[in-house]
């Protein structure tokens, strides 16, 4: 039974992990979370950083969404290079003031 259960929980969080993703275009921004799927216009964003958990996109309201996708626990490596796309694509973007 206890292996049972941790073969569960094991695939459970393999199914997390691989599941986020991040999509960026002219439509806006798609975060696909474990826990659910954000979508975010650039006009939204206020500002982007990386923080502990991935890219962290600051709303003008003070609200943040986290996309996961960016942190080093989705691809086991640095994302500083994924990360300077995605603010480069954001800084390109009509209306928007991202930094």
């Amino acid at each position: 039974m206890w292996s049972g259960l941790a073969v569960g929980v094991a695939l459970f969080f393999w199914w997390a992990i691989l599941r986020v993703r991040l999509a960026v275009g002219p439509d806006g921004i798609v975060a696909v979370n474990p826990w659910g799927t954000h979508h975010l216009a650039l006009d939204e964003v206020a500002s982007v950083r990386l923080g502990a958990w991935g890219a962290e996109f600051h709303h003008g309201d003070g609200f943040k969404t986290t996309a996961y996708a960016l942190s080093e626990l989705a691809a086991g490596t640095s994302q500083d290079r994924r990360f300077a796309e995605l603010q480069a694509v954001l800084e390109a973007a009509p209306d928007s003031s991202s930094q």
